[in-house]
């Protein structure tokens, strides 16, 4: 037999006021950060396993 879920009857959350410039700038810079340290991440090199050869 199938659970469900409970629906929440919400539309919004927070208030309705639109962000102060100060609320704007501290998202802004959150984003600018979080997406450098992606890219920081995604630049570093990866671990692979060398495959060592033996001359006989």
């Amino acid at each position: 037999m199938r659970t469900r879920k409970k629906e929440l009857d919400v539309d919004f959350i927070g208030s309705q006021e639109p962000l102060t410039s100060s609320e704007e700038n501290a998202l802004s810079e959150f984003f600018k950060k979080k997406k450098e340290t992606k890219k920081q991440n995604s630049l570093r090199p990866r671990r692979t396993n060398k495959k060592v050869k033996t001359e006989i």
